[in-house]
């Protein structure tokens, strides 16, 4: 039987035919992430306290579907994270790949339910400023009220891009694992957002930063770590560093874009065009 040639791993440097087989050996679980679904568990400890205020604690209560359409959905999403590195971890192959494929109708699910949450707090924002108004409080004009409800959903708007571009990425990589693990661990980042946010205003009962620095920082500051330390790991084992570069530049750039564009009129009137029709 003819023996396949020897195709080193493009995550390992080039080496000599049997260092680099050594290295491919010790360093295919680091590579992979395939240890990564330990890490994932603490998103059911982040979830439940980040949401335990807004969510879990009033489960019983009359809220929109929406809302626990959007929970249920995100929840299986949380359990493919974790499941799936296992899976990887422990060889189950076939199991991994029908799991991934489940994920071809979970994700943009979760995509929709998260788009529909976002015109959700759109409008409720301007019903509830337009009750204010009606009670005394300030008048606002039709463009204004846009706008501001606009800027209020819009870091909804960047996670939920976080979201849908790196899984999409993953997914084109999906016969490249190490590219693959990668850019699925940057999709995970995204449900850092909504949850550090919820723990920062909730449980440590802060509004504002210190010098009064929003607190959306606290989340960016977490996955931009996340992301330079794996960075740094790959770059000193000498693995290939464009997956995780890219991703942290397309961070970069999304946190960027935040800051600045629903700065902007047009920004206003993209969300209300985006937001048609009213629920």
């Amino acid at each position: 039987m003819k023996r396949k040639p020897y195709r080193p791993n493009p995550y390992i440097v080039h080496a000599p035919k049997n260092q680099a087989l050594a290295l491919e050996k010790s360093g295919r679980s680091s590579a992979n992430y395939s240890n990564s679904g330990y890490w994932f568990l603490a998103l059911i400890v982040l979830v439940a306290a980040g949401f335990y205020t807004t969510y879990l604690s009033k489960i019983t209560e009359t809220q929109p579907a929406v809302v626990h359409f959007h929970f249920v959905l995100m929840a299986l999403w949380i359990a493919m994270l974790i499941t799936q590195p296992f899976l990887i971890k422990y060889k189950k192959l076939s199991l991994h790949r029908m799991v991934g494929r489940l994920s071809y109708g979970v994700v943009p699910l979760t995509l929709l339910s998260g788009f529909l949450m976002l015109r959700y707090a759109y409008y409720h924002f301007i019903d509830e400023a337009t009750l204010h108004a009606s009670q005394g409080g300030v008048q606002l004009s039709a463009d204004e009220l846009r706008r501001q409800a606009a800027g209020y959903v819009a870091i909804v708007v960047f996670w939920l891009a976080m979201f849908a571009v790196f899984y999409t990425l993953a997914i084109i990589n999906r016969k490249k694992t190490p590219a693959h693990a990668r850019y699925m661990v940057a999709a995970a980042l995204s449900l850092l957002g909504p949850t550090i946010d919820r723990i920062v205003v909730f449980v440590v009962g802060l509004e504002k930063l210190p010098a009064g620095l929003p607190i959306e920082i606290v989340a960016f500051f977490v996955a931009n770590t996340v992301l330079a330390v794996l960075l740094w790991k790959d770059y000193r084992a000498k693995r290939a560093t464009a997956t995780l570069r890219n991703s942290l530049l397309i961070y970069l750039l999304g946190q960027a874009l935040y800051f600045t564009l629903p700065k902007m009129v047009v920004w206003g009137y993209i969300m209300a065009f985006m937001m048609q029709p009213k629920p």
